[in-house]
C-alpha cells in the first residue's frame, strides 16, 4: 500500500479527523511536502494534531513529529490538545512543544516545517511574522521543506480578511516567505475549489473543510 494512504489508514486516529479526510487530503497534502520515513518534522499551532498524528505516521520509528501549541491555545483549551490526544491515541515518535509562532521552541535540524490554515492566524494575532520565519529558516536543515497551506482570499484582498473570515491571499504569503531567504519550490491545487467564492467565513457549516485552499513548498537552500 501507498506509505501515505497508509498512515492515514492507521487506526489510531479519531473518528472526527477521519472523517475530514476526504476534504482534507492529508495523504495528498503530505505526499506534496515531501515528508519521507526518518524525517524530523515540527508544526506550527498544531491544534488537536491532526495533520502532526498523520505526518507522525509517515515518518515512522526512525522519525520525529514535535506538535506546537502556544500558551494562549493551552489556556484556551483547559490544557495542551496534544498531551490530551496522546493519552488516547498513543503515538512513540510525536512530541509536544510549546512556545510562541515567533518562538515554537522547535529542536534544531529539522527536515519539514509546517505552518497548517494558521498563517492568517499570525496575521492577526499580530505576532512577529518576519521573527517566526526567521527562525524557521534557521531550524531547518539545508535543502529543508518549509509547508504552508492555508484558505483563499479574493484576489487584491491580501491580508484584509485574516480576522474577519480567516482567510488570506496566497501572494501575500509567497512574497513574505521569501523576504525571509526561501525559494519557493513548488505549489500545489489539489485543494482548490472553484465553487468557494472565498467570501464565506471558514468554519461557516457549509463550506468548512472545502474552502479553496493553497499549498506552497519553500526550501532553504
Amino acid at each position: 500500500m501507498d506509505l501515505y494512504k497508509k498512515a492515514i489508514e492507521i487506526v489510531n486516529r479519531p473518528d472526527t479527523d477521519t472523517s475530514r479526510d476526504p476534504n482534507r487530503k492529508p495523504d495528498e497534502v503530505l505526499r506534496f511536502f515531501q515528508v519521507r520515513e526518518g524525517d524530523k518534522v515540527g508544526e506550527i499551532n498544531s491544534g488537536r494534531g491532526y495533520f502532526s498524528a498523520c505526518a507522525a505516521n509517515v515518518v515512522g520509528k526512525k522519525g520525529k513529529v514535535y506538535a506546537h501549541t502556544s500558551p494562549v491555545s493551552i489556556k484556551r483549551w483547559k490544557g495542551n490538545p496534544i498531551e490530551k490526544r496522546l493519552k488516547e491515541f498513543h503515538q512513540s515518535n510525536l512530541f509536544t512543544v510549546v512556545g510562541e509562532m515567533e518562538e515554537p521552541n522547535f529542536p534544531d535540524g529539522l527536515d519539514k516545517i509546517f505552518n497548517i490554515m494558521t498563517y492568517h492566524d499570525a496575521v492577526w494575532s499580530k505576532a512577529d511574522r518576519e521573527l517566526m520565519n526567521q527562525n524557521v529558516f534557521n531550524t531547518l536543515v539545508s535543502g529543508g521543506i518549509y509547508g504552508i497551506l492555508d484558505h483563499n482570499s479574493k484576489e487584491g484582498r491580501g491580508i484584509d480578511n485574516c480576522h474577519d473570515i480567516h482567510r488570506i491571499e496566497k501572494t501575500f504569503v509567497i512574497e513574505e516567505v521569501l523576504s525571509s531567504g526561501f525559494i519557493l519550490d513548488s505549489e500545489s491545487q489539489i485543494l482548490e475549489n472553484t465553487s468557494d467564492d472565498c467570501s464565506a467565513m471558514v468554519f461557516e457549516k457549509d463550506i468548512r473543510d472545502r474552502t479553496s485552499r493553497f499549498l506552497l513548498r519553500f526550501k532553504k537552500p
